[in-house]
């Protein structure tokens, strides 16, 4: 599995306990990609809990007994990326696929920096790891995406039903290109942009989802979006939620736009407490 790059020797892996345990000490108590490992456990049974992770952390480093043998610290690198992926108000999940590999993963983002949370290999195990500041994440982000500089100003966006897309895609492989081509075109009345768009599905080279959320202080706002890359351009694919909604539209979208939707996404409010 990729991730974004970053040092191994850097990498902070908590399991979900530790994670959680750490993550509720900080006051969060909405970890975004991890399940409740204590749902439905009783209060005693959750104290008995926290004696063995209590004991992991202080073998791992990740909590420090005080000379007084009675407080617990954190070190600042386990405090600074538990807090930010505990406590930003902005995050996105992305997946994608670029050739062979696949990556899965969380960004939270502060206005100081993004931390990224993946799975470990492992069950049960998650990896945290620090990109640097929101330009550097999206850079790297945009980079490891293997996204191109080219975009036509001449080709508009496609709007076409995002069940009809659904249906179209699910066909791609089977369908020649002249016949993705005029289905595509049947469906958004631009028969130039499905030809370039064809292309792109037929040979594309990566492909992936993100879903953007915003805390709102009671829960979290989201919006979607996926992409579709080949050897020349990328599409920007944007698709109604709402269940009584059915639209979709696609946009050729160069790499240096996509890096700024990116940026606009996980910076944070200006009002906004940077932690």
């Amino acid at each position: 599995m990729l991730t974004i790059h970053a040092s191994k020797q850097d990498t902070i892996t908590l399991d979900n306990k530790e994670f959680f345990f750490l993550a509720g000490i900080l006051g969060s108590d909405r970890l975004l990609g991890v399940e409740d490992p204590f749902q439905g456990y009783l209060a005693e049974e959750i104290a008995e809990e926290w004696d063995v992770v209590k004991a992991s952390l202080l073998k791992k480093g990740y909590l420090l007994q005080e000379d007084n043998g009675v407080e617990l610290a954190m070190p600042p690198k386990i405090f600074s990326r538990v807090a930010i992926a505990g406590l930003a108000e902005r995050s996105c999940w992305l997946s994608y696929k670029h050739n062979n590999e696949v990556f899965e993963g969380y960004l939270h983002a502060t206005n100081e920096r993004v931390i990224q949370v993946c799975k470990a290999e492992e069950d049960f195990q998650y990896k945290l790891d620090e990109l640097g500041t929101v330009d550097e994440a999206c850079g790297k982000l945009v980079e490891e995406m293997d996204l191109k500089n080219y975009a036509p100003d001449d080709t508009p966006a496609l709007l076409l039903s995002k069940k009809k897309f659904g249906e179209i895609y699910s066909r791609v492989s089977t369908l020649s290109l002249d016949d993705l081509s005029d289905e595509l075109a049947a469906a958004t009345n631009d028969m130039e942009g499905s030809i370039a768009l064809a292309r792109c599905l037929k040979f594309r080279t990566a492909e992936g989802e993100m879903r953007f959320s915003t805390w709102t202080g009671s829960g979290w706002e989201t919006q979607n979006a996926a992409f579709i890359v080949n050897d020349s351009m990328n599409w920007l694919v944007r698709m109604s939620m709402s269940g009584d909604q059915d639209w979709l539209t696609a946009s050729p979208t160069s790499k240096q736009q996509f890096q700024e939707m990116l940026l606009l996404w996980l910076k944070q409010p200006a009002e906004s407490d940077g932690r």
